[in-house]
Parts: C-alpha cells; structure tokens; sequence
C-alpha cells in the first residue's frame, strides 16, 4: 500500500466484489458509526491506561 501509494479505502476497493459480502459488510460498518466510536473509545482508554502507568 505504502510503495505504491494508496489509500486503504482504494485498496479496500481493488479487492472487494461491487455487490459482494465484503462490500455489504462494508457498507454496513460506513452507515453506523457504532465501530468508529467503539474503535475510537478502547484507543482513548489505552493511551489513558499507558499515561497512568507512566
């Protein structure tokens, strides 16, 4: 990805059928922002957790 300068959502594309599983799944993840905030939350608590323990 990084030689040839692509972006992962152009790499996620290259390799995902239009209309396949992995596309729908795709898709579903983009709709709820559920797993960014969920995602976004456990690296909150580990960059707390880290500072605490010095």
């Amino acid at each position: 990805m990084l030689k040839e300068n692509r972006t992962p959502s152009v790499l996620r594309e290259s390799v995902s059928s239009k209309g396949g599983t992995t596309a729908a799944a795709l898709d579903t993840f983009a709709e709820n922002d559920a797993l960014q905030i969920a995602v976004e939350n456990a690296v909150n608590a580990a960059a707390a957790r880290s500072r605490a323990l010095g």
